[in-house]
C-alpha cells in the first residue's frame, strides 16, 4: 500500500504532465509531424511534397490524375477536384477545348499552378475557348482563363477567338505569376490586368492579338519584364491608375508600339520599343500633370531604344513636358514637349530576350519606306506638328479606343514565326 507521501508525489507529477505536457526526454520520442501546422489528430499519412494532378486531352475525366499514366482529360476536371494551395496541374501536349471537357471560363483557384512546357512558351499545349465572365470594373466580358491569388500559368498557349474575346483575365488578384507562355490570336487582348491586381508578366510571347498584347488598367502594379510583343495589335496599353515596370522587352513590328492614358504612372526601363506600323510610344492628355510617366532619370537612365517607328517614336500628346534621360531616340523622330537629356557619350543597348523571329533594326531612312501607307486608318485629327523628312513617314494619330473589330494589322508578315506557332 502506497504511502500518503508517495500519493502526493504521485499525485503532483501527473498534475505537472497535464498542465505543462510530457518532459523533453519523453516529447523527443514523437514523431515529427506535431511540429507542423497541420492538427495532430489528422491523418498522419497526409503527403508532404507537392501536389501534382496530370492532365491530358487522351485522359479521362474518371482517372484519379495523381499519374502520368492516369491523366485526366480537361483542367476543368483537375480544378473540380478542389486542389489545395500548391498543387501543380501538369499540362500535356494537345489542344484544351470545349470538345475535350473544358468549361469556360476556366477560374485558376488560388495558390494553384497551371503548367504546360515552359521551354517553348507551351506551342504545343493549346487552350482555346472563352466564355462569360462577369467583371466588376469592366461588366461583361469574354474570356478563357480567370487568374486567382497567388496562382501561376507557364508554359502554355492560350487563345479566344470570340467577338471581344480575352485569353487571360487577371481582376483584383494578387502576387499573379504569368510566364513563358504564348497569347496569340485573341479577338481582343492576351491578358488584361485590371483592379487591385499585382502580377509579374515574364518572358511570354504576344503575337497576332485583335487589339492590345496585354492592357493595364485599374491600379494594377508588377513586372511586364522580357516579353516579346511581335504583329499584335499595340503591344501595350496602360491606363487608369495602373503603375506597372515595364523592362527589358521587345515590342517590334506592331500596329502601334505603347499607350499610356489617363493617370497612369508607367515605368519604362531597357525596352526597345521598334519598326511599328504607328507610334513607339504616345502620351494621351488625361489632366494637367497627367499621366506622368517615367523615361528616366540622372540617377536611373531609361536607357529604352525607340526606332524606325512609322509615326513617331515618341508621341506626347499629354501637353505636359515629358523627362526622358538616358534613352537612344532621335530628337527630330519625336512630337510634343519632350525634355531629352541625351549624354554626350553614346549608351550602350541593352541586352534584351530574342524574339521568336530576330529582326534588324535599321537606322530610318531619309525618305518614307515600305508598306505602311497602304493600312487603312482612320480619319485623321487635324495636324499638330510638321512632318520632318529625317524620319519615316508619319501617320494619323490613332487612339486604341476598345474596337468592335479587329484593328488593321501589318501588311508584311512573317512565314517562319507563323511556322513557329500552334495552328487552330
Amino acid at each position: 500500500m502506497s504511502s500518503p507521501v508517495t500519493f502526493i508525489r504521485t499525485s503532483l507529477g501527473l498534475a505537472f504532465i497535464f498542465a505543462f505536457g510530457m518532459p523533453q526526454i519523453i516529447t523527443s520520442t514523437i514523431p515529427a509531424i506535431a511540429q507542423t501546422n497541420t492538427p495532430v489528430i489528422t491523418t498522419p499519412t497526409q503527403p508532404t511534397q507537392t501536389n501534382i494532378i496530370f492532365v491530358s486531352p487522351n485522359g479521362l475525366d474518371t482517372n484519379l490524375g495523381i499519374s502520368e499514366n492516369q491523366p485526366l482529360r480537361s483542367l476543368t476536371a483537375a480544378i473540380n477536384k478542389k486542389p489545395p494551395i500548391g498543387t501543380i496541374i501538369q499540362l500535356d501536349k494537345g489542344n484544351y477545348t470545349v470538345e475535350t471537357g473544358e468549361k469556360f471560363p476556366i477560374k485558376i483557384p488560388n495558390g494553384v499552378t497551371v503548367r504546360g512546357n515552359t521551354t517553348n512558351q507551351g506551342k504545343d499545349i493549346i487552350i482555346s475557348g472563352g466564355s462569360v465572365f462577369i467583371s466588376p470594373t469592366f461588366a461583361r466580358q469574354n474570356i478563357a482563363l480567370l487568374a486567382g491569388n497567388n496562382s501561376r500559368i507557364e508554359g502554355i498557349t492560350i487563345t479566344n477567338a470570340n467577338t471581344r474575346g480575352y485569353a487571360l483575365w487577371v481582376e483584383s488578384a494578387q502576387n499573379v505569376m504569368i510566364a513563358n507562355n504564348t497569347f496569340t490570336k485573341s479577338n481582343h487582348d492576351g491578358v488584361f490586368l485590371t483592379g487591385n491586381t499585382t502580377a509579374d508578366v515574364i518572358s511570354n510571347i504576344f503575337f497576332r492579338n485583335g487589339a492590345n498584347g496585354i492592357s493595364a488598367l485599374g491600379t494594377s502594379s508588377g513586372k511586364i519584364q522580357t516579353n516579346t510583343f511581335y504583329d499584335t495589335g499595340f503591344g501595350l496599353t496602360i491606363g487608369q491608375k495602373s503603375q506597372v515596370l515595364v523592362l527589358a522587352n521587345r515590342i517590334i513590328n506592331n500596329r502601334g508600339g505603347i499607350v499610356v492614358s489617363n493617370i497612369a504612372t508607367p515605368t519604362f526601363r531597357n525596352n526597345l520599343i521598334a519598326n511599328n506600323l504607328e507610334n513607339g510610344l504616345v502620351i494621351l492628355r488625361d489632366r494637367k500633370g497627367q499621366p506622368t510617366v517615367d523615361l528616366g532619370s540622372a540617377n536611373s537612365l531609361g536607357q529604352n531604344i525607340f526606332q524606325n517607328n512609322k509615326q513617331a517614336d515618341i508621341n506626347n500628346a499629354s501637353g505636359v513636358k515629358l523627362i526622358a534621360i538616358g534613352n537612344q531616340v532621335n530628337p527630330k523622330c519625336t512630337e510634343g514637349e519632350i525634355d531629352l537629356l541625351i549624354p554626350q557619350t553614346p549608351l550602350t543597348a541593352p541586352i534584351t530576350p530574342e524574339p521568336v523571329k530576330p529582326i534588324e533594326v535599321v537606322k530610318p531612312a531619309s525618305k518614307a519606306t515600305g508598306s505602311a501607307n497602304n493600312v487603312k486608318q482612320p480619319k485623321p485629327p487635324a495636324a499638330k506638328s510638321t512632318v520632318n523628312e529625317s524620319c519615316p513617314a508619319k501617320l494619323p494619330t490613332v487612339t486604341p479606343a476598345k474596337p468592335s473589330a479587329p484593328p488593321s494589322k501589318p501588311a508584311t508578315k512573317s512565314k517562319s514565326i507563323e511556322a513557329a506557332l500552334p495552328k487552330f
